[in-house]
């Protein structure tokens, strides 16, 4: 009898640490990154530029700006200062782990380095090579969230562009015509406009030297009497890599060859 009253009190204790209603036992919070963790990719607004200083071997310290986009690219800057003022650039994409509460960067070639970020409100939190919180409670791995757009820059947001000029040639509009062809910058990465009869919207990427891609571009499909400068607006959208800014003229290019498209700005309230 008191064989088995012992027993039935090791099974109540053994019940009550991990729990006898299920057959997995509740794993403790640890305080490491686990599903007990909100899911922050959609809880949170964390499209945008992030920056710190973070420690370094050899010098004194690893500046870090990382721009995360709300299309799933990033641009990363990494300046090592007391040794060279040129930042180190990375781009590409980046996804989330399942359970939403870390991004991992692709095409860094780093060795598994500047690759994992923990998300929190606000701020970034950098990883060691395995995705795992650096140990070390000495040093500052948080990159903080900034008041720079997500797309880098302001000077193309906030206005309306109007198309004025293709491959060379004047866009000459008819007196009362009410589909204008233009293009708008988000701050979020998002891209829209009009081609001259449909309306168009996508995504778009800049990069360090005046780089520009867009993509995921998408439009209407209404036939129009005029379709020869919507054609050729779309293509450009397609082939431009870069672009100049000069006040209120914005120029789409591809490589060095003549400008392909020239755009006027039309502020808006």
């Amino acid at each position: 009898m008191k064989r088995n009253l012992l027993f039935m009190a090791t099974i109540a204790l053994i019940c009550g640490m991990y729990s006898c209603k299920s057959n997995s036992y509740m794993k403790p919070d640890t305080g490491r990154i686990g599903p007990e963790i909100e899911n922050l990719q959609n809880s949170l607004d964390w499209s945008g530029v992030y920056a710190g200083v973070v420690p370094c071997a050899d010098c004194d310290g690893i500046a870090v700006e990382l721009t995360l986009n709300s299309n799933f690219t990033y641009i990363m800057k990494r300046t090592y200062e007391g040794k060279s003022s040129q930042p180190f650039t990375n781009s590409g994409s980046f996804t989330w782990n399942k359970i939403g509460t870390q991004v991992t960067l692709n095409s860094v070639n780093e060795g598994g380095a500047f690759e994992h970020y923990l998300v929190q409100e606000n701020k970034l939190i950098l990883l060691d090579i395995n995705g795992e919180l650096v140990s070390s409670p000495l040093n500052n791995y948080t990159l903080t969230k900034t008041a720079k757009t997500a797309a880098g820059n302001s000077d193309l947001t906030n206005r309306r562009w109007k198309l004025v000029e293709l491959m060379g040639k004047p866009v000459v509009y008819s007196e009362g015509q009410t589909n204008e062809a233009f293009i708008s910058f988000k701050t979020d990465g998002k891209v829209s406009g009009n081609l001259g009869c449909n309306t168009f919207s996508g995504t778009y990427t800049l990069q360090d030297g005046n780089r520009i891609r867009f993509s995921e571009t998408v439009s209407t499909l209404k036939m129009c009497l005029d379709m020869a400068t919507e054609t050729e607006f779309k293509k450009i959208l397609e082939i431009a890599d870069n672009y100049n800014l000069d006040g209120d003229i914005l120029v789409l290019n591809r490589a060095r060859m003549a400008p392909l498209a020239r755009f006027e700005a039309v502020y808006m309230n």
